[in-house]
């Protein structure tokens, strides 16, 4: 049975030199993307874009793979977007129309000419794969890996095995399905072999599918594998079909597929000539009259009979026979023991000949006819109106429910509406919403909002960027120069200074910072509170007086009496200033040393001070005057710049 079900299988596959899964020889957007596109976005980057999500797919990753985030900024990539879109949406609309998801990513492909002369351009293995376009953080297009795994081109094989007279099994099926996930061109080629099939292979890395006009198509070719990746449509069968033979074809291996089972391989005691019901069938079903509104002779009558009680049955029969009457009469029969009926088939000419007789009988308005769900639409809600309107009793309520919703479903278009005119009206500064949603950063990820609304009129997409960075810039000065605390944050503006005095204010700085360094230094040497530069500034006479004789090495004239002098008469309160109130012992005693060097540092100091003091005034024509004043009066004179 299974073998019967691939065969039936296998007949859905055009193997016609129209299909792409056979001579891919042009690429259109609405059909497939070359994944080499994608390198000219990463041109810096030592792997390609197309390099990696091939390795990606092969190996089967269980994560999405990322194909493209494409920015406002950047023309291709927006370009590539539009492409992936035009995909996108023909992809879904044939899942849609008709359940068949045959999108894979091709790799490699194999070219050459068929026995019959036909050239051919195709994938040698096909990846199921799923694009979406994801806007979560930032607008990007997916992949996502079906779990059906890998497979070899069927198609193509198949139209090797109907002209090149070749055989292959469902074992080699199998294992090229395993091969398919290791990137490893060697073993593949070696696999080709082992069936007769020698191919020529020429190692380059991955490259742009090359695409022929009509007048360049070879004529003859050797079989050849081609390093191209290319995402797409690849027909593998041309009905939805397929896929429910595949599910049969899994599932005949556990079971004999009950009905299906008996209508591929029928047994004679399944299907007996006399088509009657058993007794059980007869009671459950009450044996009402068939209703034929169409003429009927013995067998389609029979038919109809059975079909009461039978879960499935096969009408067969040449044109002419009246198999659209026996369709038409099911129908009715089916509405008078109040069933819902659907009919469905792959032709819609087959369709309109059953809908024609219906209309004929007078019951075409119970009958919706659905070709197109989209232009069909309207004539369907006709229909449905037009039988809400045969019952008066639910009529008033069903209109009522449905103006409601109407006015619901108004309300919510209008809104939506709006929100799209909001989001892709250029606006007066030359974007629209919807780009700048593409460049803004979640709102998480916000440290700063910035309100522009009083300067929104000024602003436009030209100078944006240009704003955005010295708004930025100017955000890192003002952190490291916005604090309150900040010593020269009321300084006057520097802007109309030329490079000459820009240079002066910093060396003027520069040579304050260094004796506010030495200070600090001598503040810390003295350890002592009450000891200020002020304090120094005032005993600067008694200090110079005695400096000389501070001095280590030196040995003056009278240089022991003037010490004693000092220390005992005109510099006595400074000495008991230093000692904290107690009695000095004399220019003899050990403590002398340390007060000698003291009074060393506290003349230094008072001169450092004193300096800078006085360069302060110079600081007037880059501060405000209160803040130098300040500086001199408070900072300097308390030792307040230098803590």
């Amino acid at each position: 049975m299974k073998d019967k079900l691939i065969h039936m299988r296998d007949k859905l596959n055009d193997i016609s030199r129209r299909n792409r899964s056979i001579r891919l020889l042009k690429l259109y957007n609405k059909w497939s993307f070359d994944l080499t596109d994608l390198d000219n976005l990463s041109r810096l980057s030592k792997e390609k874009a197309s390099t990696a999500i091939v390795e990606q797919i092969t190996h089967q990753t269980k994560n999405d793979v990322i194909l493209l985030k494409p920015t406002i900024n950047n023309e291709l990539s927006m370009s590539l977007s539009r492409k992936l879109t035009d995909l996108y949406r023909n992809i879904k609309g044939i899942e849609d129309e008709t359940g068949i998801h045959d999108f894979y990513l091709g790799f490699p492909f194999l070219s050459g000419t068929l026995s019959d002369g036909t050239f051919f351009q195709a994938p040698l293995f096909l990846y199921p794969i799923r694009l979406e376009k994801s806007n979560v953080n930032a607008q990007k297009w997916v992949i996502k890996i079906d779990e059906d795994g890998p497979q070899i081109n069927r198609t193509l094989f198949l139209a090797f095995k109907k002209l090149n007279n070749q055989t292959f099994t469902e074992d080699f099926f199998d294992q090229a399905a395993e091969l398919a996930t290791k990137y490893n061109d060697e073993e593949w080629l070696q696999f080709l072999k082992n069936h007769e099939m020698n191919v020529s292979f020429t190692p380059k890395g991955i490259s742009k599918l090359k695409e022929y006009r009509k007048e360049e198509v070879p004529e003859k070719a050797g079989l050849t594998m081609l390093e191209n990746a290319v995402i797409g449509n690849f027909p593998q069968g041309g009905s939805s079909l397929v896929k429910d033979y595949e599910e049969l074809i899994v599932r005949s291996e556990e079971s004999n597929l009950s009905l299906a089972g008996e209508l591929i391989e029928p047994q004679d005691k399944d299907f007996e000539t006399d088509g009657e019901p058993s007794v059980a069938e007869k009671s459950n079903n009450n044996n009402p009259d068939i209703l034929n509104l169409l003429q009927a002779d013995g067998s389609q009558e029979e038919i109809i009979q059975v079909a009461r009680y039978k879960k499935g049955i096969v009408v067969h029969g040449p044109p002419g026979t009246g198999k659209s009457q026996v369709i038409v009469n099911l129908i009715t029969d089916a509405l008078q023991q109040e069933k819902k009926v659907l009919v469905v088939c792959q032709k819609r000419a087959a369709l309109d000949v059953v809908y024609q007789r219906l209309d004929g009988l007078g019951l075409s308005n119970h009958v919706a006819l659905v070709h197109d769900e989209k232009n069909d639409r309207k004539k369907l809600y006709a229909k449905v109106g037009a039988v809400l309107e045969q019952n008066q009793v639910s009529f008033e309520n069903a209109m009522n429910q449905l103006s409601s919703t109407s006015k619901r479903l108004s309300s919510q278009e209008e809104l939506l509406n709006s929100i799209a005119s909001a989001l892709y009206s250029y606006q007066d500064f030359g974007l629209r919403l919807y780009d700048l949603y593409g460049l803004a950063k979640p709102i998480v990820e916000t440290t700063q909002i910035v309100d522009l609304h009083e300067v929104l009129p000024s602003i436009n997409k030209d100078f944006l960027v240009d704003i955005s960075e010295k708004v930025y810039t100017y955000a890192e000065w003002y952190d490291r120069f916005g604090d309150e605390d900040f010593p020269l944050k009321e300084r006057k503006t520097f802007a109309n200074f030329n490079m000459k005095e820009k240079l002066e204010a910093i060396e003027l700085l520069n040579d304050m910072v260094d004796k506010a360094k030495q200070a600090v230094e001598y503040l810390d040497s003295l350890d002592h509170e009450k000891i200020t530069p002020a304090y120094t500034w005032l005993i600067k006479n008694k200090l110079e007086k005695i400096y000389p004789d501070l001095e280590d090495g030196t040995k003056r004239t009278l240089q022991g009496l003037r010490l004693w002098w000092w220390t005992s008469v005109s510099g006595k309160n400074i000495i008991e200033e230093l000692l904290d109130g107690e009695k000095f012992k004399g220019t003899s005693s050990s403590e002398w040393l340390k007060i000698k060097k003291s009074l060393i540092i506290m003349h230094q100091l008072g001169k450092v001070t004193k300096a800078m003091a006085e360069e302060v005034d110079k600081l007037k024509k880059y501060l405000q005057d209160y803040k130098s004043k300040q500086f001199k009066n408070e900072n300097i004179r308390r030792g307040y710049s230098v803590n």
